[in-house]
């Protein structure tokens, strides 16, 4: 059994993983905050740019994901 690949493969599951979970939760959040400040009669460009962003880099990282698998 080739452990370093082993390893290695575990790493990159729990950080992509991790990651698409913080960037969701990143989207949720400043999707709210911009619906908030609309609600309240102003807006909230940060938390709506932060949401573009989170979930832009979301649907890139399923993207990626599925060209790896396709590309094999």
């Amino acid at each position: 059994m080739r452990w370093a690949l082993l390893g290695e493969v575990v790493f990159a599951a729990m950080t992509t993983g991790i990651g698409a979970v913080v960037l969701f939760a990143l989207g949720v959040r400043g999707w709210s905050d911009h619906a908030d400040a609309r609600k309240a009669g102003g807006a909230n460009v940060l938390g709506l740019g932060t949401a573009v962003i989170s979930f832009t880099l979301c649907v890139a990282m399923v993207g990626v994901g599925i060209w790896v698998i396709v590309a094999k």
